[in-house]
């Protein structure tokens, strides 16, 4: 064969193998580029809808608290001879300053007083028939999402209670509080998170923000998502979509509630696929050309594509430090600065893989930190204690620890929300703090300390990292079976000595580090514990582990472990929990933490 034929039908071969590649690896690189995209998306308005349900948790127990202190209140309940006008008057004031939808009163058994909503209904036991009213008879407080007239609310209720000088703190009645969660709810949730949300009742939504392109949403519906790792296919008005979701979180109710959050598929690969036609089109033109051109040059690409060939022979051995001088016709010159670029790429990726390797070895020594500051002993007189932490693959912000004084000690425990090497150092900031007001100030009360603790914790995770997070902890002090604690973590369980099913204590405090000053809403509260009892402390890692269906552990069966062996030595009762875990969960994705505490008997 001639040298200008070889040439020929060589030049014209590679030109078509080009444009085929190209164009296929831009159809794959931007199909799996925009839906891994679609993915990170839906995963992050999941978290999103989330955080937004536990803040508007929280902020309907704070406006209960606040509504629960009101003088009005406590007079309507507190005074024997009010009139049922008086009692709904007062209650209508304290709705419309609150802003909810449902406002209820119960007497301290639970028994309705009042209900805005029905006014002329009285006399039900709501505590028998609402497990938020039985919780706040018991705890103190309680938040589930209540059904009503085909509308799922947030329900918060809340003791009113009084200190009299006489007989001690009284409880004159329980508050209920709700707010809807309503197409306002998911329009808002759109705008923030640009998703789609629905929430479905028995299969029919009541809450819905618009579908892709505009659409209203209103009338379509999805089946129960059952929470898989990857998002589910589903589609909608025509459109395609991916899908996370579940049953609502906080609702027990027996009809069927559950969410979606949902990202239009079709609209995310719309451009990515326009840009293919583009490149496809451009590549045939180029294709076309070079045929028509390939003869003509084929006597003057001879020398350049020799060089071009001896070029490729150096990149093959690893020189990338070397260039292609663009020479000959202009399509020569520009395989030649195509070929450029590609080592440019090929080189910058290489940086990027020992970059990544060194950031792995970091990651590591992070980790090591993590475990090696936890507390190797535990010498507190009166006190029995046995603590583990397991940490998962990636560095995470789990944290525990014990400080022994004079007269007791002190335990911290805690989360960092996210992962990686942020939430470690976030960890460690906690971890000195702490360490630092503990030794300085013993005999405080742990809320201060923790008021401290947020100060330090949102100027340096907000103002100087520029960092969202936030950490739940609970501080506590012991001193003579008596725990004085704060903040906000897991409920604290207990096991006492005498039998009976273990004690669910809730932490009602405020987030570390989401807002700069939370004096206003930290408390102290106190738990105590007779010889022989038992308390346990754990993160999020325990109650969340899922096994391979999706399934976390939960409290219901961490109470189970607790209850078999809540008699045998703290060591195995922390070592009884951590198996039963890890008997459990499928793949570890966050750090499992547990301290176990018994007073002596």
């Amino acid at each position: 064969m001639k040298l200008r034929t070889g040439m020929l039908l060589g030049i014209v071969a590679l030109v078509a193998a080009i444009v085929a590649s190209t164009v296929t690896a831009v159809g794959v690189v931007v199909d799996r580029a925009e839906r891994v995209k679609v993915r990170e998306d839906l995963d992050r308005s999941d978290g999103v809808f989330a955080e937004l349900l536990r803040y508007r948790v929280a902020k309907a127990r704070s406006d209960c608290r606040v509504v629960a202190n009101e003088p009005r209140t406590r007079s309507a309940l507190g005074t024997q001879d009010n009139s049922r006008a008086t009692i709904v008057g007062v209650m209508e004031e304290l709705k419309k300053s609150l802003g909810s939808d449902l406002f209820l009163l119960t007497d301290p058994d639970g028994i309705l007083i009042g209900d805005i909503k029905d006014p002329k209904a009285e006399g039900f036991d709501l505590a028998k028939e609402q497990p938020v009213i039985a919780s706040a008879k018991q705890t103190g407080d309680g938040a589930a999402i209540w059904v009503s007239d085909d509308r799922p609310y947030q329900v918060t209720a809340c003791r009113v209670e009084v200190i009299d000088q006489d007989r001690g703190l009284q409880v004159l009645g329980i508050i209920a509080i709700g707010y809807p969660l309503d197409d306002a709810v998911a329009q808002a949730f759109q705008r923030q998170t640009g998703s789609t949300l629905l929430v479905m009742l028995d299969g029919k939504p009541v809450a819905a923000s618009a579908l892709a392109g505009g659409k209203p949403a209103a009338g379509e519906s999805i089946g129960p998502l059952a929470g898989e790792p990857e998002p589910a296919p589903v589609e909608l008005a025509g459109d395609r979509y991916l899908a996370r979701g579940g049953p609502l979180p906080g609702y027990a109710g027996k009809r069927v509630l559950h969410y979606a959050v949902m990202r239009s598929l079709d609209e995310a690969l719309a451009p990515g696929r326009r840009l293919l036609w583009t490149v496809f089109g451009i590549s045939a033109l180029a294709l076309a050309a070079a045929v028509g051109f390939a003869f003509a040059l084929s006597k003057r690409l001879s020398r350049p594509v020799d060089d071009l060939v001896r070029f490729t022979h150096e990149i093959a051995k690893g020189e990338l430090q070397r260039r292609a001088t663009p020479a000959g016709t202009t399509e020569v010159q520009l395989l030649a600065t195509a070929m450029n670029a590609m080592v440019e790429e090929l080189e910058r990726s290489r940086r990027a893989l020992a970059e990544k390797e060194r950031l792995e070895r970091e990651l590591e020594i992070a980790s090591r930190i993590q475990t090696s500051i936890l507390p190797k002993r535990y010498d507190v007189a009166g006190l029995e204690i046995a603590a583990r932490m397991i940490p998962a693959s990636e560095v995470g912000g789990d944290y525990y620890d014990v400080f022994t004084v004079d007269d007791g000690c002190w335990v911290g425990i805690g989360d960092v929300a996210g992962h990686g090497l942020s939430a470690g150092l976030e960890m460690l900031m906690v971890q000195s703090v702490v360490a630092a007001l503990v030794r300085q100030a013993p005999q405080a009360a742990p809320s201060d300390h923790l008021c401290v603790l947020n100060h330090v914790l949102y100027s340096n995770i907000r103002d100087r990292l520029g960092s969202d997070e936030h950490i739940t902890m609970t501080l506590m002090r012991y001193e003579a079976g008596m725990f004085t604690y704060a903040g906000a973590h897991e409920e604290i369980l207990v096991c006492r000595a005498a039998g009976g099913p273990c004690e669910h204590i809730p932490t009602p405090g405020p987030w570390l580090g989401a807002m700069r000053d939370i004096s206003r809403v930290t408390g102290d509260s106190k738990l105590g514990l007779g010889p022989g009892d038992l308390m346990v402390l754990y993160t999020d890692g325990v109650t969340e582990a899922m096994n391979a269906e999706g399934v976390q552990f939960g409290d219901e069966r961490l109470t189970k472990v607790l209850e078999a062996h809540r008699n045998e030595p703290v060591t195995v009762v922390r070592d009884r929990v951590i198996e039963a875990v890890q008997a459990w969960l499928a793949k570890q994705d966050d750090d499992i933490s547990i301290v176990v505490i018994r007073r002596s008997a």
